[in-house]
């Protein structure tokens, strides 16, 4: 017969109640190193990754994040930051002036 901690699930002769795996969790490893068992969600070193990040230069900060664009809209010379900026991305400017 099962406990009062456990419920019978469909499939299942017992099953944890969500107390009981509540408490297995108060000592998890949470974030703890890269391989641990159980991460939370945000930017740093040891959480995941909440899928609206990148791998700019090897970090999952926002695309562009201490970058600036240079020169004048109107006569067009900041065009040529703008291509930089991309380049130190990984594009291939193959523009001619």
């Amino acid at each position: 017969m099962a406990n009062e901690n456990t419920k019978s699930e469909p499939g299942l002769s017992s099953a944890p109640s969500a107390k009981d795996v509540e408490q297995f969790h108060t000592n998890s490893d949470v974030d703890v190193r890269k391989d641990s068992l159980h991460h939370t969600v945000g930017q740093g070193p040891n959480q995941a990754a909440s899928g609206d990040h990148n791998h700019y230069d090897g970090k999952s900060s926002p695309l562009y994040v201490g970058k600036t664009i240079t020169g004048s809209r109107t006569n067009g010379t900041a065009l040529a930051s703008v291509i930089q900026i991309l380049v130190d991305g990984g594009a291939v400017d193959t523009s001619t002036a």
